[in-house]
């Protein structure tokens, strides 16, 4: 089948197929056609005409970020700058058809996605691992990725952190997923396999009775493995075991979050591909639950499918309370007619329910899910991208209003509490990579990027880098209903992933890692994203 018949074939089957759950329409093996001319010129569909749409959000809270009530203050970031990565690699960048959540990008144009995790929160000293990938961007298909681990320590005398160790794992194609146990000593990573290789120490999958859905070699490329460390130490032998043998990168839809459960369990989100009796291949995700101990799955979770339509974003969460995984996802799909993308929350012992609905068109989204994090008493906390609004589905996808950040409160059966409630806007400009950490006290500290500007053009800026790249990133302090309780801090040199989720050091501390000085700077030119540096990245409210 030709390549451009491809993306006509899902646009039509995806809209007439919508509201069927169990098995997401499928792609071909094939590689998509791109909607556009040459490697990275503008859609015309996304927004070449203006619809005149009106932002009737009447939610007092929303904070308007057309004051230019903000400050440059980069005190409140401590960076650190990491050059001696594992033999001379760069930082990977990400595999081509990568879909965000504000466009998709054929070419490899940013980089990889990072995992981090975090632990001696309670100390003066805390620790940030972090889960990234190395490799030179030649042809992304053929280029030869490989994982690594780095682990840093904060400097209390400085702020900062330092690099105690980063171990080079050349045998994973990808290193992803990341979690820690709270003393350190306790470390799983998730390391993304060749079909067929054979130096496990676990075979974890074949504990599942969906072992078979989840061994697809027709569709994958991959499988997904984990690695695990009981004594704190990067450099010894990890443990080994085979997760899921049904993960591929045609397509790069989703993501692969792990998360530690303090009732022996972990918790894994899994971007799947399979193939169904006829032969054909299918995108979801599988979320997965092992016991630590054992190595075996237990019956929680599931096997195939957070929500209707092909999962393009899957955050997990475990909340200590209610011991309780939930995810927050986005799909291709929605439960309302006609080309529309959903935004789904499910606990891992309950059905999938829809909270949000945005535009789509083909693969291009107007928003998605960002960060979940776990509340006291059983409940979720929520980020996402969007608009407010009634969505209707359009025969392309609406230049305005642009996008907003919302918060959306969820019960502790994973049930939403009201509706989202948008929290920041630009009447002319999109916001994006939303982001929400926990800083103690009632406080959170929210993170997004300004994207495109409504004003330029589709002759100024015919790339659409600016649905991928920010111009600036902005922190804020937050409370738990989205009042800011400081003002925006545009940041210098500094930013992080869209799908990179921060993670909390304790006492009002949060940490990342990302490329240095990540910002869109010129219209059509994009930063380089394989370059030989990490930068870690520090932010402390004492110093706000």
């Amino acid at each position: 089948m030709q390549k451009a018949n491809l993306i006509f074939l899902y646009s039509i089957v995806a809209g007439a197929f919508g509201l069927l759950a169990l098995i997401p329409m499928a792609h071909s093996a094939d590689e998509p056609t791109d909607c556009r001319n040459i490697p990275g010129a503008r859609c015309p569909d996304l927004d070449e005409e203006s619809e005149n749409t009106v932002d009737e959000s009447v939610d007092t809270v929303e904070e308007s970020l057309d004051t230019g009530d903000e400050t440059v203050n980069q005190s409140l970031i401590k960076n650190t700058i990491v050059s001696n990565l594992p033999a001379g690699e760069p930082v990977a960048c990400e595999h081509e058809w990568t879909i965000r959540h504000l466009y998709y990008q054929p070419d490899s144009m940013l980089p990889r996605r990072m995992y981090f995790a975090s632990c001696n929160q309670d100390t003066d000293s805390p620790s940030l691992f972090v889960s990234f990938s190395l490799g030179t961007r030649i042809k992304a298909k053929n280029d030869k990725y490989s994982g690594a681990i780095l682990k840093s320590t904060l400097n209390p005398k400085t702020g900062k952190l330092e690099v105690e160790k980063i171990q080079h794992h050349s045998e994973c194609v990808f290193m992803e997923g990341i979690a820690v146990s709270s003393n350190c000593k306790n470390l799983s990573v998730l390391c993304r396999r060749n079909y067929g290789d054979r130096d496990f120490d676990h075979d974890v999958l074949a504990s599942h009775p969906n072992k078979d859905w989840m061994t697809q070699p027709k569709c994958a490329k991959h499988e997904m493995w984990l690695y695990e460390w009981k004594d704190g130490n990067i450099a010894a032998k990890p443990i080994k075991s085979r997760m899921h043998r049904a993960v591929d990168w045609s397509w790069e839809y989703g993501n692969n979050y792990i998360r530690m459960g303090d009732d022996g369990t972990l918790g894994m989100a899994i971007k799947a591909r399979v193939a169904d009796p006829k032969g054909q291949c299918h995108e979801a995700d599988a979320f997965l639950v092992m016991d630590q101990k054992s190595h075996t799955y237990t019956k929680r979770g599931w096997y195939w499918a957070c929500g209707t339509g092909h999962t393009i974003f899957n955050r997990l969460a475990y909340n200590s309370d209610s011991s309780k995984y939930a995810m927050m996802c986005g799909t291709d799909g929605s439960k309302k007619p006609g080309s529309l993308a959903g935004l789904w929350i499910r606990r891992e012992d309950g059905e999938s329910q829809e909270f949000l609905t945005t535009h789509r068109y083909r693969l291009i989204h107007k928003g998605g899910p960002g960060t979940i994090l776990p509340l006291a008493g059983g409940g979720y906390l929520g980020v996402v991208l969007g608009h407010d609004g009634n969505i209707t589905a359009k025969d392309k996808i609406p230049l305005q209003p642009p996008t907003e950040i919302g918060l959306v409160r969820f019960d502790e059966n994973a049930r939403p509490v009201g509706a989202v409630k948008w929290i920041a806007k630009k009447k002319d400009q999109y916001l994006g990579y939303p982001q929400i950490t926990p800083l103690g006290n009632g406080r959170y500290l929210l993170g997004y990027g300004e994207m495109k500007k409504t004003s330029h053009s589709a002759k100024e800026e015919w790339s659409n880098y600016s649905y991928l790249i920010p111009w600036d990133f902005y922190l804020v302090e937050i409370d738990i209903n989205g009042k800011f309780l400081t003002k925006p801090q545009k940041l210098e040199g500094t930013g992080w992933g869209e799908q990179d989720q921060m993670v909390s050091l304790g006492r009002g501390r949060v940490a990342w890692a990302y490329i240095p000085d990540p910002t869109y700077k010129e219209l059509n030119k994009a930063p380089e994203c394989n370059v030989k540096e990490l930068q870690l990245s520090v932010y402390d409210r004492k110093e706000n």
